[in-house]
């Protein structure tokens, strides 16, 4: 990630659960970072993605390269709505043998200021 010309890298090996829920399918993790567990969720589709992390924070972000999306980023202090600019997705899953990939890219911008721009690779596999 990058904001404010800073840039993080971070890297997690985490077990979780692969599903299907009413045609829908969904990775699910509890992320550890610093002490803290971190709930995350991804709904997977071939041409949109639904990342949903719960907490302190809580982001609840629609990724898709036809449009920017609105987003919520709940904090202690209240919610901050932000808009997500999907540059890069590409999603491949096979459901029969559960695994797959994320390779994602986005920019977060609020009232018209970019926060940061985000990379995401994932890799899953039973």
């Amino acid at each position: 990630m990058e904001q404010d010309g800073q840039r993080d890298q971070y890297r997690f090996d985490e077990e979780g659960q692969f599903v299907e829920l009413n045609g829908k399918y969904y990775l699910r993790y509890q992320e550890h970072q610093d002490g803290t567990v971190t709930p995350v969720q991804f709904r997977l589709d071939t041409d949109q993605l639904h990342l949903r992390r719960s907490g302190v924070r809580e982001t609840d972000f629609e990724f898709q390269l036809a449009e920017p999306t609105k987003a919520r980023y709940r904090t202690e202090y209240g919610i901050i709505g932000m808009m997500v600019t999907t540059n890069r997705l590409e999603v491949e899953f096979d459901p029969q043998n559960v695994n797959g990939s994320i390779d994602l890219e986005y920019q977060l911008t609020a009232n018209d200021q970019l926060i940061g721009t985000y990379q995401v690779q994932l890799q899953f596999a039973a």
